[in-house]
């Protein structure tokens, strides 16, 4: 990340970030320090927010959830890893830039020797011819310096925008991994970020959190009848259906398969059931028809499972109740949600 504070503001910043990681009593390592340089300067409203509901709930900022801050908000790419190739071209455009200042520098300080040494030949200058030359010498200096700053402004701008095209492919490169293509939600692997990330905010925050996890009813023998790429178009309507009625920061994810995941932050279980049940009613009032023909393949179908996550219960434990309650769903005759904070007794898988 390129900061535009200048030489004092990063002082002042850096400063009052000593003064923080000493209030919460952690080493000001450059991982803590980093965190905190970054809130102070005002401009991550996502980090702010979340160590602003930390303090306000009155929690520790131990090394711990440091540790935890930074892989949420600072470390690069999934996983911490970043491309191939990316690392190098970072570094490059990091030392141009750095070449570029101290060029600068020096450029600067041979600008003011020459001014300087024009300086004080002006005490003993006399007729207009040395005036001339005294006011050439300074010309020629300054419109060398001129150069030099163009030529030090365009390695700085190409450099930028070098780093702006990485961290543009980055992005690209982030979304792609947790995106399913199909149906352009959230994959699993998107699915369980976001489930990490919102339960811990839950916790913190103290406010209900509900998972939902949903099956298309005999995808497979509707799969096996009409083709894959009939039961693709399927997928895709779920998948825009989900999107389409959900808001804000509701979740939805293809969880694999024909199973899909929605985590509803911020919502008890009756909230969550009612949003279930207009899913489900609205998906089985839409009509998957074959590709360029009005032949119709029915209503399709799903069954919901409904719960909502108990607070510093392991995730799995969340996911299997979730999932239960779907076969549950299933069982009773598929087409129906079942919500429940309990896990429902199962006479048989469906």
């Amino acid at each position: 990340m390129i900061y535009p504070e200048t030489q004092s503001e990063a002082s002042r910043i850096a400063e009052a970030a000593l003064v923080e990681l000493k209030a919460e009593g952690v080493a000001p390592n450059p991982q803590n320090y980093a965190i905190w340089f970054e809130y102070l300067t005002g401009r991550n409203p996502s980090l702010i927010r979340y160590i602003d509901k930390v303090r306000e709930k009155k929690f520790k900022l131990t090394a711990e959830r440091h540790n935890e801050i930074y892989s949420k908000f600072f470390a690069g790419g999934l996983d911490g890893g970043m491309p191939e190739g990316w690392s190098e071209r970072i570094e490059a455009a990091a030392s141009q830039i750095v070449q570029a200042l101290d060029s600068a520098g020096a450029g600067t300080e041979k600008y003011g020797a020459a001014l300087t040494a024009i300086s004080g030949n002006l005490n003993s200058v006399e007729s207009k011819s040395e005036i001339s030359a005294v006011i050439g010498t300074i010309l020629s200096e300054t419109n060398t310096m001129n150069g030099e700053i163009q030529s030090l402004q365009g390695q700085i701008e190409e450099s930028q925008t070098e780093i702006n095209e990485l961290r543009t492919q980055l992005a690209t490169t982030q979304r792609d991994a947790v995106t399913d293509r199909l149906t352009a939600l959230a994959n699993r692997r998107g699915f369980d970020m976001a489930l990490e990330e919102l339960t811990a905010e839950a916790r913190i925050e103290q406010i209900p959190l509900c998972l939902v996890i949903a099956d298309i009813d005999f995808f497979k023998q509707f799969n096996d009848k009409y083709g894959h790429q009939t039961g693709d178009q399927v997928l895709r309507l779920v998948g825009r259906t989900l999107d389409d009625g959900t808001k804000g920061r509701d979740f939805a994810a293809r969880y694999g398969g024909e199973e899909f995941a929605i985590i509803l932050p911020d919502t008890p279980l009756e909230g969550a059931a009612i949003l279930a049940e207009n899913l489900r009613r609205t998906l089985e009032s839409r009509k998957v028809a074959r590709k360029g023909s009005s032949e119709g393949f029915g209503a399709i179908t799903m069954s919901f499972g409904v719960t909502q996550y108990i607070v510093g219960e392991p995730l799995e434990a969340l996911v299997a109740r979730a999932d239960k309650l779907l076969y549950k769903a299933k069982e009773m005759g598929r087409n129906r949600i079942v919500a429940n904070m309990q896990d429902p007794d199962l006479k048989k898988s469906a």
